[in-house]
């Protein structure tokens, strides 16, 4: 935890910051109140079908759950169309397609009702780049006279990019894409793209009215006249004016006679405050900061107390209402000043407030301690399990060069992202760093830098740098130059802007902290993830490409650091961002401990799969490296029951828009900037045959050796399922993964989903069959625990790791969680492939002969009941594993 809770009572009861309050920031109220802290949180995605009436309905299956707080996905109004709502379009209303203020109050009410809070996702890094949004179509048509162009991070030293057309303008120009018209939705002039209205900029009205009839040419006067702060008056008299519809047809027709003019139409753009160009050119220039490489999403100046008051002055209402309990902070490694920015929302929103980030933590690094928040959104507690369920002996996967291997790939991908996809932004550094070096040698520096930095980014601000941060820089200069001497004094150089005062190197060194971690995300997570095909289930977001397992040391000292620095912090397992469902990662990390198996099945379907590969039409074929990618895929994804004609070609579908996806942010044989048609279709065309029915040969052979896989993953996913439920940090599930999750990345992980209720008696011995009402029925008795006789202890207490002795001591896990004289263990099997009954998912007995638990040395022991099984365990120094396991795969020990 970053800062507690009487610390953030002082810190937010202090004097209150007087340039916020001159904004119309207030401080929150209630500030020496408590925090509600949740219990568990469950991930709804609003959109794709949901909304809140729907979102009320499912209010009884969150009650028998267990969960505590509703965590929303964006509720603010977005793109009409967002699947996602991260492109939000106006940050004062919600959403009409989700139901409106009026529906979100009957939400809450509801909720309320239940005992439940929510906690909403808020996204301050960034906006739609889109004409929906008023603000940003008030730029577009005002330039930088705009009372909102402050709110956007444009380079003002040149026009405004739209980098939004199929072609440059002159092409499109040419072939009648083109055109005038008039907005009446806006009421103002525009050019016409596609049905896109780009406004024009009203001083340049006289250009196109320029040999209108008199009755229209009174527009133009009309719009010379027209300031910035009256724009509404502005348009209000066109829309009075047009309302004749003898002037509205003569002013159509003039529109029409200018859209003909080739040279007319050139010099109406040329006067625009911006310039709408090819989608492709984004990557060379770019006048506004984006997200990621996303054009469609331009960034706020959060940082300005004015915008924070504009962009959040709706949910701070709601926050202070009690309507809304928690937030949950996207992208805050986007943010100019992250700190600054949260220490604002701090003072707003009160110490009662539950605040998560989404901060992405490289290993050993901290969430900074000084940022007042609770903790993180809990990609670190993936990586976390990953050490617990990975093979860490497999040294066909993991050998002494692997490391190596992949940091040098790492390095590669950066780079390659850096003089390719963010080329603009690398430009624009150099530019601040030295006027006339652009695309040069300090060009080149930047991204020797930003390649070898081995976190998303450092937090240097005019407030000075961190210790930690100032080594960080130093280490990355001496790993930069030794990579690209040649460079050497420039690189010194912009390490130096990097910690250097002034202006100027203020603006450098926030722009290179806001690109960093762009290009970390989207060089591991977004390309080297999709190259690297020989253990998925270590390809996900948040983890190390360099990483090797620790295995169950590694696990406890990651969790003693967590109940140390962000016991508050939330402990996912699957998100909207993950690249795989959580029981599928489960399942994929068995493969590390059969990786001959897994690789002589490859060999063998690449030979089985021939014929598929050699006959596609176009004569392109998928390489190995993809092969091997899509089977271990396909694995991840494949049913637990037996699968049938029926359900086959759902599967397939799935697969193919999955493999289109992956194959493009792998950047070696197509991409999205240009897909490469032919080498897509034959990946599909792969899978369409491969996925076959009449493909018999293979899939039973698939069939066959998944089988063990599937039942080891299974196992993996109720010890994981356990471990989140009873470790340090605030369990988050994800809709739909209280039962089988095995879900592809995005948009494939927002499929519409079905809540099950359980009966009363519920199996306690689970099979393939039950599997997910057993998973379900675990989430809810923990959740029961937690929420009732363990809510201390669960909250506060302590974490100690539990010594496990004997023959087969690296096949289970145990942790203590204890509170003054209270305590629970939690005991979990691990490398469990080829060890389990044939009927039950149970680990055969005979593995645990000899093998036990032992008590700590400085405690009695105490009597236990497993409160999944009922049975009590005797007090004894040593706990026999097999009796603990007996009746169920998992056991949760609570004092009897």
């Amino acid at each position: 935890m970053n800062r507690d809770p009487d610390a953030a009572a002082e810190a937010a009861g202090g004097a209150f910051p007087e340039q916020y309050a001159s904004h119309g920031v207030e401080p929150g109220e209630a500030n020496q109140a408590v925090m509600h802290v949740p219990d568990a949180t469950y991930r709804l995605q609003f959109r794709n079908g949901m909304d809140f009436a729907k979102a009320v309905e499912l209010i009884p299956h969150f009650v028998s759950l267990g969960i505590s707080h509703l965590y929303a996905s964006p509720v603010f109004t977005a793109v009409e169309g967002s699947t996602h709502g991260y492109d939000v379009v106006d940050y004062n209303e919600i959403d009409p397609a989700l139901g409106g203020e009026e529906g979100f109050r009957s939400l809450v009410a509801a909720l309320k009702a239940q005992g439940l809070g929510i906690i909403l996702d808020i996204v301050p890094n960034h906006m739609a780049a889109h004409l929906q949004n008023g603000w940003w179509h008030s730029v577009i048509e005002w330039g930088r006279a705009s009372a909102h162009a402050g709110h956007f991070d444009i380079d003002w030293h040149q026009p405004l990019t739209l980098p939004f057309l199929g072609r440059c303008f002159e092409e499109e120009l040419e072939a009648g894409a083109v055109r005038v018209a008039f907005d009446r939705g806006r009421n103002c002039l525009a050019l016409d793209y596609s049905g896109a209205l780009y406004p024009l900029h009203p001083e340049s009205y006289g250009l196109v009215l320029e040999g209108a009839e008199p009755t229209v040419a009174k527009i133009a006067a009309i719009a010379a006249a027209a300031e910035p702060r009256e724009a509404d008056r502005f348009h209000s008299r066109l829309a009075s004016l047009l309302q004749t519809p003898a002037l509205m047809a003569a002013l159509d027709t003039q529109l029409a006679r200018v859209s003909t003019d080739r040279q007319r139409m050139q010099a109406l753009h040329a006067l625009q405050p911006w310039r709408l160009m090819d989608w492709r050119s984004a990557r060379d220039h770019l006048s506004y900061r984006r997200f990621f490489e996303i054009a469609g999403l331009v960034g706020l100046r959060v940082e300005d107390p004015s915008v924070f008051a504009d962009t959040h002055r709706l949910v701070l209402t709601l926050v202070r209402e009690g309507l809304v309990d928690g937030l949950r902070v996207d992208h805050i490694d986007g943010l100019a000043d992250p700190e600054q920015y949260l220490d604002r929302l701090r003072h707003a929103v009160g110490n009662r407030t539950f605040i998560v980030v989404e901060k992405i933590l490289e290993a050993e690094e901290p969430l900074p301690p000084e940022w007042p928040v609770e903790g993180a959104t809990g990609y670190e507690f993936i990586s976390a399990l990953a050490e617990l369920l990975a093979e860490e002996e497999a040294s066909d996967l993991w050998n002494g060069t692997s490391g190596a291997q992949a940091a040098a790939a790492i390095r590669e991908c950066k780079l390659m992202l850096l003089r390719h996809n963010f080329h603009a932004e690398v430009t624009r550094l150099a530019r601040l760093v030295e006027e006339e070096s652009a695309g040069g040698r300090t060009a080149e520096a930047v991204r020797q830098l930003i390649a070898a930095l081995p976190v998303y980014r450092t937090y240097v601000t005019d407030r000075g740098a961190t210790a930690r941060d100032r080594r960080i820089i130093e280490e990355i200069a001496a790993r930069a130059s030794d990579a690209a001497p040649a460079v050497q004094a420039e690189i010194e150089d912009v390490a130096a802007a990097l910690l250097g005062d002034g202006a100027a190197q203020g603006e450098f060194r926030t722009r290179f902290q806001q690109l960093s971690g762009a290009v970390m995300a989207k060089a591991v997570e977004d390309t080297y993830f999709y190259r690297r095909g020989d253990y998925l289930a270590a390809n996900e977001v948040g983890a190390d490409p360099r990483w090797r397992p620790g295995g169950v040391r590694r696990f406890h000292a990651m969790m003693l650091r967590r109940a140390s620095e962000m016991p508050k912090g939330l402990s996912a397992t699957s998100t909207h961002d993950t690249k795989r469902g959580e029981d599928a990662r489960a399942r994929l990390h068995a493969i590390g401990e059969a990786p001959d198996l897994w690789a002589t099945a490859v060999a063998r379907w690449h030979e089985m799969n021939a014929a598929a590969i050699h006959c596609l039409p176009s004569g392109v074929t998928p390489e190995a490296a993809m092969e091997q990618f899509l089977y271990q895929s396909i694995l991840g994804a494949w049913p637990v029951e037996l699968i049938g004609q029926g359900s086959l070609p759902a599967l397939r579908e799935r697969m193919q828009a999955f493999a289109v996806k992956a194959a493009r942010e792998a950047k070696l044989r197509t991409n999205w900037e240009e897909p490469d048609q032919h080498y897509e279709a034959a990946v599909t065309a792969f899978l369409a045959a491969v996925l076959d029915w009449r493909n018999r040969i293979f899939l039973d052979d698939f069939e066959r050796v998944a089988r063990p896989f599937i039942r080891a993953g299974l196992v993996n996913s109720l010890s994981q399922t356990l471990v989140k439920l009873t470790a340090p940090g605030i369990p988050d599930i994800y809709q739909g993964s209280e039962r089988l999750d095995l879900s592809l990345v995005d948009p494939d992980n927002r499929r519409p989903f079905t809540p099950v209720s359980l009966s009363a008696e519920q199996p306690r011995s689970p099979t393939k069959g039950n599997f997910e009402d057993c998973k379900q029925w675990l989430i809810a008795e923990c959740l029961r625990y937690r929420r009732q006789i363990g809510a201390d202890l669960m909250r506060r207490g302590d974490y100690r790791p539990v010594a496990v002795e004997g023959p087969a001591a690296r096949h289970a896990a145990a942790f203590l969680r204890q509170r003054a004289e209270e305590c629970a263990i939690t005991v979990v099997p691990r490398l469990v492939l080829g060890r389990l009954d044939e009927t039950r998912l149970h680990v055969r007995p005979e593995l645990w002969r000899d093998t036990a638990l032992v008590w700590p040395e400085e405690g009695e022991p105490r009597q236990f009941q497993n409160l999944l099984t009922g049975k009590l365990i005797a007090a004894r120094r040593r706990l026999p594993i097999g009796e603990i396991f007996g009746g169920f795969p998992v056991a949760f020990l609570i004092q009897a």
